[in-house]
């Protein structure tokens, strides 16, 4: 079934992914980012600074955590031509080197605005292996 706006229920629970984040991982995006911050990507530099969120351990860029958070969406709605038109979070904890970390969301409220203007409400998430809170937010999803 093509997923339409008149299709979709609130409280619509989307499927969740899952991504583990080891070094490698956090490294690569730091090139496509083009943020090179130590507290990212070098583990060394990270031990000598305990104080920065994670502790010894380097960290994911917040940026990645909000992009498995979208990734969420677009696996769910991309196919039939939904749109993020706004995405925010606010960021609870840091996430590790070699977490695993689950996002997921759920239809919070539909808006009925005429054709190619209504669109729904999701709360998003993120969360660690040990289902700590990582992130959380809204997202805008535009579907046809």
């Amino acid at each position: 079934m093509t997923l339409t706006f008149e299709n979709v229920e609130c409280e619509t629970v989307l499927p969740e992914i899952t991504r583990h984040c080891d070094q490698e991982v956090i490294d690569r995006y730091a090139v496509a980012s083009l943020d090179y911050h130590p507290i990212h990507i070098n583990p060394e530099w990270k031990k000598r600074h305990p104080n920065l969120p994670g502790g010894e351990a380097t960290i994911v860029h917040g940026q990645m955590t909000m992009g498995f958070m979208a990734t969420v969406i677009t696996d769910w709605s991309y196919a039939s031509g939904g749109k993020i038109r706004k995405l925010q979070a606010k960021y609870f904890r840091a996430v590790k080197v070699n977490d695993t970390v689950t996002a997921g969301a759920k239809v919070k409220e539909k808006h009925f605005h005429g054709p190619g203007k209504d669109y729904l409400v999701l709360d998003i998430f993120a969360r660690n292996q040990d289902g700590e809170a990582v992130a959380a937010g809204t997202a805008e999803l535009l579907l046809p």
